[in-house]
């Protein structure tokens, strides 16, 4: 079932699927396979979308390289002891998941639809919406791809461009821009796989960078223009917003643990001492660290640390960071997406924590860098309010959101009759929801 077909029934007591719903609340767990550590989450929904976390997890991966499944038995493993240990937390026992999904597999297809408005009023409808947007959907998709998500970003009446709310405008030929996000098949046919094997289904699959964007970005700052990177160990994802909306996405297989390589090679380390010292001493843009500063090497066999100018070391990690950054600034030029990004540049995962990182950022995209830090959610410890958690909490608060607008969509015809939904831009609000 593609993501634009599935709404939920605020008024069920189990959605169509069977997930278990307690005290008129929705059941909800989030799942981020990354290639270093494995997290999940399980919260509640209330009907009127008020997420509440119950529990969340995290253990060390194994079986996934930058950001893909490379051992299917190994990644069962680790799924299994991080969702049991979460259940076990929440009280909880679940039957669907949903999980998260980027890297360089992903790619944004700009695309339009177009169809005519052949009621007699020239008046268009949701209806009108969905033919627009099954048009823009309808090209030829090779065979080892699927679609995610369907990204609506603005329409065209008769010419008149830019419009974000269509319904109940008059014209006679309406036009959708959309952006289709497809994935690799047999990369999501291995997540669903090992999810299967562990006794779960696979409620949805959610592109990482939109849940990074659910919990990290205001609506100003999309509306502004927005570019929001998350430096995970095996990949870097990127979402670029401009008027609202997603114009952009992608990724590259590079993160932070190539610089933990990088500091292994040149010192002649293990990964584990290389981890330490970028850890502790690392800093990704050598024109802030003083010549004078020095850390600490440590030595194996009992011997002493020796200590390394931090400018040296700062040496050996920029250049890595500064090929991540490059690639995801080369990739949106040529995506050639228009509009400005008044946001700015902001940084979430483990890698964004490195001392340095948005000053390389600031400089190689031109623009002001900060991090960002995932919402504050009803149950979540605030230890957990960190950049490394923005991904499997934005799962839980996208199907959240997902939630609160179909419910809003599903009252009485007689009430909305009376409060006219709020007006149109509401109804939109609301019907976009159920696309993505």
């Amino acid at each position: 079932m593609t993501s634009i077909e599935r709404v939920w029934c605020a008024g069920d007591e189990t959605d169509q699927k069977g997930v278990v719903v307690m005290a008129g609340d929705k059941m909800l767990m989030g799942l981020d396979i990354g290639s270093s550590r494995t997290r999940c989450v399980i919260g509640s929904v209330s009907r009127d979308g008020q997420l509440m976390v119950d529990s969340i997890c995290e253990h060390p991966s194994e079986g996934v390289r930058a950001g893909s499944i490379v051992n299917i038995e190994q990644t069962l493993k680790t799924i299994q002891t991080v969702i049991n240990e979460a259940e076990l937390q929440a009280g909880a026992e679940m039957s669907e998941v949903i999980i998260g999904i980027g890297g360089e597999n992903i790619v944004g297809i700009p695309s339009t639809g177009v169809v005519g408005i052949n009621s007699k009023d020239q008046e268009i409808k949701r209806e009108d919406i969905f033919r627009s947007l099954e048009v823009a959907r309808a090209f030829e998709l090779p065979q080892d791809r699927e679609i995610l998500h369907t990204l609506v970003q603005d329409f065209q009446i008769d010419g008149q461009m830019g419009i974000k709310d269509p319904i109940d405008m008059l014209g006679h030929r309406l036009e959708s821009r959309v952006l289709i996000v497809t994935a690799s098949s047999a990369i999501c046919q291995n997540e669903r796989k090992c999810i299967q094997r562990s006794g779960l289904s696979v409620e949805r699959m959610v592109l990482q960078s939109l849940a990074d964007a659910e919990v990290v970005l205001s609506s100003e700052e999309k509306e502004m223009g927005t570019i929001l990177i998350n430096i995970g160990s095996g990949i870097t994802n990127m979402i670029a917003y401009t008027n609202g909306a997603p114009v952009y996405t992608g990724g590259v297989n590079l993160g932070g643990d190539a610089v933990t390589n990088d500091i292994a090679y040149i010192l002649n380390k293990t990964r584990g001492i290389a981890e330490q010292i970028k850890c502790e001493s690392g800093h990704s843009y050598v024109p802030s660290v003083s010549s004078e500063d020095m850390v600490l090497i440590p030595q194996v066999g009992g011997l002493p640390p020796i200590k390394m100018p931090k400018k040296e070391l700062s040496k050996v990690i920029e250049p890595r960071m500064a090929e991540i950054f490059s690639r995801l600034q080369s990739d949106l030029e040529k995506a050639q997406v228009h509009g400005s990004f008044g946001g700015g540049v902001v940084l979430v995962g483990g890698g964004a924590l490195l001392s340095g990182v948005t000053e390389l950022a600031s400089e190689i995209f031109q623009l002001p860098a900060r991090l960002g830090f995932p919402e504050a959610i009803g149950g979540l410890d605030r230890s957990y309010i960190s950049p490394q958690y923005t991904t499997v909490l934005g799962l839980m608060k996208s199907e959240a959101r997902k939630v609160r607008d179909t419910t809003t969509g599903t009252r009485s015809h007689k009430e909305r009759t009376r409060r006219k939904e709020g007006g149109a831009v509401s109804k939109l609000r609301s019907f976009f929801r159920t696309l993505f």
